[in-house]
């Protein structure tokens, strides 16, 4: 039964992602888009922080259903939000229910619905297909392949206390808690580079934050034996690593997102966020493969493996950065209704929303 609840938490916390990044958008203007959406994925690594710092604190005392019941909390929580918070305006003109959409607009704007008028005419409500993400091969490479870049935070994640271990010569409860500032560093990377997709551009900060990115990654595996004065420069790359990594994924889990048109926005972010989980597959494997381990499941890592796997590594924000580069469409300050006709070749509908004076 547990390895069942497994799957089915796993199902539903990996389809989070391609239901609320589209719902936000919908809700936030142009400009502020990048900032805001990546902002919403700020908080991830202080998720594993609080669960084990009550693990370690309440776990003795209240035992591991305990600890499950603290962390229904906060999906009851978000379950209040979710039923609090209106269908998006978009996808409910999108299906003719011009009232609600009315509704719904009131309340994000915090107006009297009789305040807003909407279009005289609408148009025209119409079915997709799941298959119909494959007539845009530029929005599935572009999302697809910067989206598996995160092979190689995954990968640097889950061997980081071994690695530490290893390089370092502490224990592993000492590697444990050297991870926790690399956790801290990640929340303020990602609000930074959040910022950043709105004040550079999707592709100049994609570009600049994920070449960072394999530039740090590879030199922790370069200098892992040299330190600098009592400071590791192995663990030194590593932190700064921990802010711009995890912080690629607050420019690229929004753009994802936006290379699609607007009917396909969720099933195309839902192919592309499936896409990427496959770096949690092969960053494992792609080290056993560099250490020569005969078991892909669980390699184990040596010194010798720490320069080719670092590398390796970073050859997946290299990939991101040449996709963003050569593929990707710059997607900051355009509205969705721009990027749905950029990417359909439709010409735009103007706005037609208006407020009226009271």
């Amino acid at each position: 039964m547990e390895p069942d609840l497994r799957f089915i938490v796993g199902l539903g916390v990996g389809g989070f992602f391609a239901v609320d990044m589209p719902f936000l958008q919908e809700f936030v203007p142009a400009s502020k888009r990048g900032w805001i959406s990546g902002a919403s994925m700020s908080l991830l690594p202080a998720g594993p922080l609080a669960a084990g710092a009550l693990s370690a604190a309440l776990g003795p005392i209240i035992g591991w259903r305990g600890l499950f019941a603290i962390g229904l909390l906060p999906a009851l929580m978000a379950l209040v939000i979710r039923v609090w918070v209106p269908e998006s305006p978009r996808w409910l003109i999108g299906k003719g229910r011009v009232e609600e959409a009315r509704r719904s607009l009131a309340w994000a704007l915090m107006l009297d619905p009789n305040e807003i008028s909407l279009p005289a005419s609408l148009p025209a409500t119409r079915q997709t297909s799941w298959s119909e993400l494959f007539k845009y091969p530029r929005s599935i490479a572009a999302s697809c392949l910067t989206g598996i870049s995160q092979t190689g935070g995954v990968g640097l994640a889950l061997w980081q206390v071994t690695l530490l271990v290893l390089v370092l010569k502490v224990t592993p409860a000492h590697a444990s808690y050297l991870t926790i500032w690399v956790s801290l560093i990640a929340i303020f990377g990602r609000f930074f580079c959040a910022w950043l997709s709105d004040a550079l551009g999707r592709r100049p900060a994609g570009i600049l934050i994920c070449l960072v990115s394999a530039m740090t990654m590879s030199l922790a595996g370069y200098l892992h034996d040299v330190t600098l004065g009592t400071m590791s420069m192995f663990y030194l790359m590593i932190l700064i690593n921990g802010f711009f990594g995890p912080g690629t994924y607050a420019i690229i889990g929004p753009y994802m997102t936006e290379v699609w048109p607007a009917p396909l926005r969720a099933s195309g972010l839902g192919l592309a966020y499936g896409t990427s989980n496959l770096g949690k597959f092969i960053g494992p494997a792609g080290l056993a493969v560099i250490a020569g381990a005969p078991n892909f499941v669980t390699p184990q890592a040596t010194l010798d493996a720490i320069i080719p796997a670092f590398n390796y590594f970073a050859a997946w924000y290299v990939l991101a950065a040449f996709t963003f580069l050569f593929i990707g469409i710059e997607t900051r300050g355009r509205t969705i209704e721009e990027l749905d006709a950029a990417l359909t070749g439709r010409a735009p509908k103007p706005a037609t929303v208006k407020i009226s004076a009271q």
